[in-house]
């Protein structure tokens, strides 16, 4: 089935449906694109989706920036099973209408939702709307990005757990379109406070991002760089890096040793 192109304006009601898959229901259009239907095939991102499944337990707090539909978020609500939380950040109205969807129909508790872009600054900032709902970039002139652009609040994840009182973060999935390094930035305090925090990242160095850039900021923060892909041999840093794990522990270890 060929995909089908995302635009302002889409009738939500008219394209996206509930659909069942590994985080129980998720509000999707399957026809926008393969991707959308592999949510609900369970063969999305199958190495990041094992990963999140081996790394979460119950108590834990789970931040996603850049949860898009909420695939992994949503996931990660239903592998806590009530407990602990889920911090979810999509800065794109429609995106969080369907993610909202998905959390009333599964009546899951420990989910908050944040209709934030995350980056290193609180400030208002402009999205470029992607010819599809994963492609929405605080980056300009990117050639998957149309004209419509829409004012949205972007904050630095440091000052937004400040003001949540969030002390202890566990894992973060980080997938925002070429903004990267900014949102490390200013997730600074975040990453060095947590010593057991475990990152999960897409790089975008078609994008623009430096991957190189993204691995010495990490590496000076003490993080040992793996693959996501078993078995999590050290990543040999390059610019061609487009997914990464990042921990200051061997996977496989348990806290405290």
């Amino acid at each position: 089935m060929g995909s089908r192109s995302w635009h302002v304006g889409t009738p939500i009601a008219m394209t996206h449906q509930l659909h069942q898959y590994l985080g129980g229901k998720i509000f999707l259009d399957i026809d926008e694109s393969p991707m959308m239907r592999a949510r609900i095939e369970g063969t999305y991102e199958p190495f990041k989706t094992r990963m999140i499944q081996r790394l979460l337990q119950p108590g834990m707090t789970y931040v996603d920036i850049g949860t898009n539909k909420g695939y992994f978020a949503v996931l990660a609500a239903r592998l806590l099973h009530g407990t602990g939380q889920v911090l979810a950040f999509e800065p794109e109205p429609w995106n969080c209408r369907c993610v909202r969807h998905s959390i009333d129909a599964n009546a899951y508790a420990n989910i908050r939702l944040f209709e934030l872009a995350v980056g290193d600054a609180n400030k208002v900032a402009s999205l470029h709307l992607g010819n599809k709902s994963g492609w929405h970039s605080i980056l300009p002139n990117l050639p998957q990005c149309g004209r419509d652009t829409i004012e949205v609040q972007q904050r630095c994840l440091d000052s937004i757990l400040d003001e949540l009182e969030v002390t202890q973060v566990d894992v973060v999935k980080i997938d925002v379109e070429g903004v990267e390094l900014r949102v490390l930035d200013g997730a600074r305090e975040t990453l060095t406070r947590n010593s057991d925090i475990v990152l999960l990242m897409d790089l975008h160095p078609y994008l623009g991002t430096s991957s190189i850039a993204v691995c010495d900021f990490l590496q000076d923060l003490g993080f040992q760089l793996y693959e996501m892909n078993p078995p999590h041999r050290s990543l040999a840093v390059s610019e061609g890096i487009t997914v990464l794990y990042a921990a200051r522990r061997a996977p496989g270890t348990r806290r405290n040793e």
